[in-house]
């Protein structure tokens, strides 16, 4: 491992800090593609899922462009930090760019909060950095000194923590702060240094989702849309603006009327390769730190994204990676590798939206979690709130790609991910025209989806446990046909059961539900009397799937279940009965009957697929 990495442990946090990764020599060189980024468009809108290096990259690009304020001549800072990297090697573009201009950046992603006004205090502060870097301006001969006395008094506002923006008036002010800023600092620094500046907006998105989940969207958006256009669409003053973000939202007001305007994505083969690391800078990366025999595994678990057909390793995700083995006390050859990205907001996006899927839809997410692919139909989304209003597969799904919790299947992929039964690609020319296969990409993203899948199917979410304390008072009841029609219901809802499903998963199934049941039944208003479920049990000449039992009311009821080989109505009925006549012959029941119980029901439950059959037989 390298002195640089050793000398004190690397924080993740660190790797978005170009000029600290020159300097430990972790940097994977981008910078080739910087003459093409400044000559592309006016303004160029980069979109990459979270944890892509929207930040470093847009740090990097502020880093060799921006010039030293108080002795422009001076170009040693990015001199310093360039001259081993690809673009010093262009001479000629780094004479013309290296240090020569204004930088304006600014980072969105901090600009959250519970309600509009705490979002815009987290505004303020961000703002009140930028303009005290800039504060100095005010004291220029060459400002127009009303100009001066803004800056200054801005500079105050947003500094200061008893500007109370429950008070309307404070609003509206911040609010005109904030739609002006970039546009107000980019006139200035012309004015001081007679060049345009170029602005950089990293993260504009992460306001308005915060936005969107805690309801004041509409107020966010108007901010952000007018920061946006005043500083990009009919600023005088700038030089090229650049923007990041993760999704692309139709913003007419700000784009329109743009004669230069371009975006890039994860579609677009532009910039592919630009954030994210490919295959061979992860492997010169790990060699580097003396890891390389952890290739295989860090693909495995953070490899597998399909940008415009180049396969990408998500960076943010490498580098947490390399930031725990950077513990003196870690051994890299074997330190395990783990998921990074559940506590980064994908653990709510997925969460959240898995909640309002169901029957198809849900299966096809179990078919992902499984290793399979799907048919996209890509969805254009005009806001965030359309987002989470509207979750149906191909919103889902859409979201999923554009956030790095999906990618799309390569085209030489396709015909060996899905296989009717003679053998063909189950998919022709016609499924994908205008749509996308879609599958999840690597070990990490698949291990938030089953935390979700668990979280939402257990005794955490109030919708999965009420269900089941209907099961169990149905069960109680006698009511088979109720019983049936719950877990029909369940099941068409619950990840994890496929047709192909063994009967031991239909038994964790059920194990999982009337766990939850019996434990939550006797607690607070529904304590009637205590449920005791045995999974397994041995019970007469035999072992039971499941009996519950309500010892002070001498109740129990007996389920044996079995899982068909086909899904014919005459397959369901022989294998309920075969349930029924094993609890008969095992004599599952004896121990209840000699321990007094006066009622004991018994079910015999067939599975196949997502449906069941229930039958019921008393004593």
């Amino acid at each position: 491992m390298t002195e640089a990495l050793t000398s004190r442990n690397f924080a993740a946090g660190d790797a978005e800090d170009f000029e600290n990764l020159i300097r430990r020599k972790l940097y994977v060189d981008k910078t080739s593609f910087l003459e093409d980024l400044v000559h592309r468009a006016a303004v160029l809108q980069i979109l990459r899922p979270r944890g892509f290096g929207k930040t470093l990259s847009m740090n990097m690009l502020a880093s060799f462009l921006e010039m030293n304020y108080q002795h422009p001549e001076d170009r040693s800072r990015p001199e310093r930090l360039f001259k081993d990297l690809a673009v010093f090697k262009n001479q000629a573009f780094c004479d013309k760019y290296m240090g020569r201009f204004p930088v304006i950046m600014i980072s969105l992603k901090s600009v959250q909060g519970k309600d509009f006004p705490e979002a815009m205090k987290a505004m303020m502060r961000v703002l009140g950095a930028l303009f005290k870097k800039f504060v100095f301006l005010s004291d220029s001969s060459r400002q127009n000194p009303s100009e001066a006395a803004v800056l200054r008094r801005r500079t105050e506002i947003c500094c200061s923590d008893s500007f109370d923006l429950k008070d309307s008036d404070n609003m509206s002010t911040a609010v005109v702060i904030a739609k002006t800023a970039l546009l107000f600092l980019s006139e200035m620094l012309h004015t001081q240094y007679d060049r345009r500046a170029f602005i950089i907006a990293d993260g504009y998105d992460d306001p308005l989702e915060a936005a969107t989940e805690n309801g004041y969207y509409d107020k966010m958006l108007n901010v952000i849309a007018g920061m946006l256009e005043t500083a990009l669409k009919t600023n005088y003053h700038l030089e090229n603006g650049f923007v990041t973000g993760k999704l692309h939202i139709s913003f007419q007001s700000i784009y329109s009327g743009f004669n230069n305007y371009v975006e890039t994505n994860i579609t677009n083969n532009s910039y592919a390769e630009f954030m994210g690391f490919t295959k061979d800078e992860t492997a010169a990366l790990l060699k580097t730190l003396g890891m390389e025999n952890r290739l295989q595994h860090v693909m495995e678990w953070y490899g597998g994204y399909n940008f415009a057909g180049n396969d990408m390793v998500c960076p943010g995700s490498v580098m947490e990676f390399i930031s725990r083995v950077s513990d003196p006390k870690s051994d890299p050859a074997a330190f395990p590798l783990a998921g990074f990205r559940a506590n980064t907001g994908a653990g709510d996006i997925i969460g959240d939206s898995m909640r309002q899927l169901y029957g198809p839809d849900l299966a096809m997410i179990e078919n992902l979690m499984h290793g399979g692919s799907e048919i996209l139909t890509p969805i254009t989304f005009t806001s965030y709130p359309e987002i989470n209003g509207n979750t149906g597969f191909d919103t889902f799904a859409t979201l999923m790609l554009h956030t790095g919790y999906f990618t799309e299947v390569r085209d030489a992929e396709i015909a060996g991910t899905e296989k009717t039964a003679d053998g063909n690609s189950a998919y022709d020319d016609s499924d994908i025209v205008n749509n996308t296969v879609i599958k999840i990409p690597n070990k990490e993203v698949l291990q938030i989806f089953l935390e979700k899948a668990r979280r939402i199917f257990s005794k955490e979410n109030p919708e999965w446990t009420g269900r089941a304390l209907e099961m169990l008072n149905a069960l109680f009841s006698g009511d088979a046909v109720q019983v049936q029609n719950i877990i029909t219901d369940m099941l068409m809802s619950f990840i994890s059961i496929r047709d192909a499903s063994p009967e031991a998963y239909y038994h964790r199934f059920m194990t999982s539900v009337l766990g939850i049941a019996a434990g939550t039944a006797g607690k607070g208003n529904n304590r009637i009397n205590t449920i005791k479920m045995e999974s397994q049990e041995d019970s007469g000449n035999g072992f039971s799937d499941i009996i519950l039992s309500k010892t002070f009311e001498g109740k129990a009821v007996i389920l044996e279940f079995k899982k068909c080989k086909t899904g014919t109505p005459k397959a369901f009925r022989n294998m309920c009965q075969e349930a029924l006549n094993q609890i008969e012959k095992k004599k599952y029941e004896y121990r209840y009957r000699a321990s007094g119980y006066q009622e004991i029901i018994k079910y015999g439950i067939a599975f196949y697929g997502k449906g069941c059959l229930v039958i019921k037989k008393n004593r």
